[in-house]
């Protein structure tokens, strides 16, 4: 019988990567790939959020747009014609407070509402999104009904 020595240790002193290097290369490239494809799942998330925003300002719009529109029926039938005037300002001056509880001068975008009217017609207007009248994003409402309205914004 042979006496024991100590044997020395096979294990090395630094430990050889577990994995070959193609497979190392394989699973950085699907790290990567996993961590773009969750980059383009949150930025679609963000623009869904943005969407339901801007939606959630065209409702906004819509009522305070609808409200101001009812007040200047009901004024025009009790006056015989809508408020004259270029501004909204001066529309809501004649509706407040008979007609309507508060001045709403602006659409929930901040921008303020266009008023334009010559006794016999009125046309109210939103700058939509981009502040600016005359582009698709406007809310138009002509003599109480609405003659333009955004359409939902392809996603």
């Amino acid at each position: 019988m042979r006496p024991r020595t100590a044997e020395p240790s096979r294990r090395p002193d630094r430990v050889a990567a577990a994995v070959p290097l193609p497979t190392s290369i394989s699973v950085l490239i699907s790290a990567l790939l996993f961590s773009t494809a969750c980059g383009r799942a949150g930025e679609q998330a963000a623009q869904d959020v943005l969407h339901a925003i801007d939606q959630g300002k065209v409702i906004g719009t819509r009522g305070t747009m609808e409200t101001i529109g009812k007040a200047l029926t009901t004024y025009a039938m009790d006056h015989g014609g809508y408020p004259q005037g270029s501004s909204i300002q001066e529309a809501t001056a004649a509706l407040v407070p008979a007609f309507l509880p508060s001045a709403a001068t602006v659409d929930a975008w901040g921008s303020t509402l266009v008023y334009q009217s010559d006794t016999r017609s009125f046309t109210l207007t939103s700058p939509g999104a981009d502040g600016r009248t005359g582009s698709a994003d406007d809310m138009v409402m002509t003599d109480g009904r609405f003659t333009q309205i955004p359409s939902p914004s392809a996603r």
